[in-house]
């Protein structure tokens, strides 16, 4: 009966062994290969996201800016477009995710790039775009921080020649604006130092991936600092 008892707690040691161990050393396997898999595709499955977003854009979108200057050809401009010093937020019309609204230029540079308003993958392909996400941030002349992002190998290449003093340009709809480059640092990009969406006063942080030669995920980004300079001021009705 022993020996019997002993056969059998061998026979239920090897099944462990030969199955459970093997089944577990699979599962390792299979977990180390989709996140290597996630790092090396990457590029190639946004590629893939950005064929099909854009087949199914939304045709709503509006050039807005596009819509200003055809306005301004034809003789119908707005105040805006007649250097007020402030303009009456309900006279706008603000835009929606996906309009273009802007172009933006920083002088001794390449950056010259369409603006959009929101920054989602079929956003970036199309230009720069403006982070919405959160009620501290704004578009320019509402008094808050404007974060715009856009790709390290296309519209915002151009960073990486940014100085401090440079100035940025961004023609809106609505109005130009100018600001002056003050800072740039490198940050993680769960950095959350990286930009304070508590601030009352108007300032732009440009970023892109780094560095500027990466292809698919890279945890560092490239932040370019501002200042506001000019530009009209949005403000809520006008007595």
């Amino acid at each position: 009966m022993t020996h019997t008892s002993g056969k059998r707690s061998f026979l239920r040691k090897s099944w462990a062994a030969y199955v459970v161990v093997p089944v577990v050393f699979a599962c390792i396997t299979v977990g180390t290969l989709y996140g290597l898999s996630n790092v090396l595709l990457n590029p190639y499955q946004e590629m893939v996201s950005w064929f099909f977003t854009k087949s199914e854009e939304n045709e709503t979108n509006r050039d807005l800016y596009a819509q200003a200057i055809a306005e301004a050809q034809n003789g119908s401009a707005s105040q805006s477009e007649n250097g007020a010093q402030t303009i009456d937020k309900q006279t706008i019309t603000y835009p929606y995710p996906g309009d273009r609204y802007g172009e933006i230029e920083i002088a001794g540079t390449t950056v010259s790039a369409p603006l959009y308003y929101g920054d989602d993958t079929a956003t970036l392909n199309k230009g720069v775009g403006t982070f919405k996400d959160d009620i501290g941030v704004g578009i320019p002349g509402e008094g808050r921080t404007i974060l715009l992002a856009g790709h390290n190998n296309t519209f915002f290449n151009g960073l990486q020649q940014v100085e401090v003093g440079d100035i940025v340009t961004i023609q809106t709809h609505y109005g130009t604006y100018t600001y002056e480059i003050t800072d740039m640092q490198v940050k993680d990009y769960q950095d959350a130092t990286a930009y304070d969406f508590t601030r009352t006063d108007e300032n732009l942080i440009m970023y892109t991936c780094y560095p500027f030669d990466a292809l698919g995920f890279t945890p560092d980004r490239y932040f370019v600092y501002a200042k506001y300079v000019s530009g009209p001021v949005l403000v809520d009705g006008e007595g």
